[in-house]
């Protein structure tokens, strides 16, 4: 979602940093789309308010159709970049302290908490419509938000069963990665 974001910053042709900003974004909007996003709600997409739940699909199909898509489905369709730089937040593992704990989320629905272990390897605390069940551990080096989870060397416990890879939310990516203080 963060290149959809800078489409849309180049699109209006200036920078987001005041209230009037973003009423001037909700008003370009309307006039290229007919559709209304609220400067409340674009000011949650930019990361100006906190926002803790899941962007609805339809507001992403907004956004979208004002950077020049058909759509939000049309945006991820036409996203085959092979290399770019990624500017996002991201928690590195080698930054992390052992029984550090972790919140993921992604689509649609998804949700999992892990404990760092040690050596690059974490445990599922709680895990939510994932395949990722309690007890499974697994290797990552980082994070990033707005892209997909990549972990290897899993192990189920439940089954006793090895993988060498899982990929969570490969199309939209992490919609919420954070550290908490448990």
């Amino acid at each position: 979602m963060q290149h959809l974001k800078e489409i849309v910053i180049r699109q209006l042709g200036r920078t987001l940093e005041s209230p009037a900003d973003f009423e001037y974004l909700c008003e370009q909007i309307q006039k290229s789309t007919g559709e209304y996003l609220s400067p409340t709600t674009l000011k949650r997409l930019f990361g100006v308010i906190p926002y803790e739940g899941q962007v609805r699909p339809a507001t992403l199909s907004i956004l979208a159709r004002y950077a020049g898509y058909n759509g939000w489905q049309d945006y991820l369709d036409k996203q085959h970049v092979e290399s770019g730089f990624i500017n996002a937040k991201r928690i590195m593992t080698k930054e992390l302290q052992k029984g550090s704990k972790v919140l993921m989320l992604w689509n649609p629905n998804r949700e999992c908490l892990i404990e760092y272990i040690g050596e690059e390897r974490f445990v599922v605390l709680h895990s939510q419509n994932s395949k990722l069940q309690i007890g499974d551990q697994f290797n990552a080096n980082q994070f990033i938000l707005g892209q997909p989870l990549t972990v290897t060397n899993v192990v189920s416990i439940r089954e006793s069963e090895r993988h060498d890879v899982y990929v969570a939310g490969a199309k939209t990516g992490l919609t919420k990665i954070e550290i908490l203080n448990v």
